[in-house]
This record gives structure tokens, sequence and C-alpha cells, in this order.
């Protein structure tokens, strides 16, 4: 990924996906310089923003409100919402957790949700009587 010069987009971005994430997770995850942006006319927050190319080749919108810690990316409209998260999250190894938004048309990768599927070690099935299942272990040990 590397930063773009603002007239290297040519076209109007429009959200694809938003993710709440710290400042540090901004800094390790997007390594590139980001603009500061105090008008109240151009963001409701204090914000942090940046055009980006990925090294797929698609430019991304980057808007990150400091106050909210909210992340909106923003991709040109001929884009293919899909085909582009795919691109993005091959790229940037952000969690499925952090993605709070995204739009109708757009399916996250199966690699992002693979990386945060875990299993935890109860159960929250229940009986019939409602008290928890038990389960058998079976013990090998040495004859």
């Amino acid at each position: 990924m590397r930063r773009a010069k603002p007239n290297e987009l040519k076209e109007q971005a429009f959200p694809v996906m938003t993710a709440r994430l710290s400042e540090a997770e901004l800094g390790k995850w997007f390594p590139i310089a980001f603009d500061e942006i105090n008008d109240p006319w151009a963001a409701p927050e204090p914000s942090l923003g940046a055009l980006v190319s990925l090294e797929a080749g698609e430019y991304v919108v980057l808007d990150y409100g400091r106050d909210s810690n909210q992340l909106i990316v923003r991709i040109p409209a001929n884009l293919d919402a899909s085909s582009f998260l795919a691109s993005f999250f091959r790229e940037i190894p952000m969690p499925r957790a952090r993605v709070l938004w995204r739009r109708a048309d757009a399916k996250l990768p199966r690699i992002v949700a693979a990386k945060t599927v875990g299993v935890s070690g109860q159960s929250t099935k229940r009986s019939v009587r409602g008290a928890p299942k038990s389960r058998k272990t079976k013990i090998v040990g040495k004859k």
C-alpha cells in the first residue's frame, strides 16, 4: 500500500465499510501519512484522512474519526465492493470483529471470517431440565 496523491482518484468515492479501531491500530494497519482534518465543514469531528493505493491497484479513501474511533472506507463507484474487500483484507490484517457496517452488496471474504472463529471452553447448550449437559472424558493412563 502507498499514500496516493489527491489527483490520482478521478471519481467520487462512496462508503463500502465502517470499522472501529484505535488510533494505534490505524497506524499499525495503515503505515502511511494521514492528513489532519479539523474543519467542521469537512468532517463532523477531528479526523484523519488519506487516499491510498492498494498493492492490487485499487484506490481507497480512508476517513478516521478521532473521537468516535470509527474508520470509514470509501471506494470508487466502478469497483465491485466484494472484490475490493477481498483485496483490502488480503493486505490489511484487520479482524472481522472490527467491522461495524458494510454495504448490502459487499461480502466479507472468507479469510477474514476464518481468522476470527474460535471455540470456547464451555458448552452453552442446556439439557431439557435446564442443567448444563455433562461431558464425558475418557482418561487414558499407563497400564
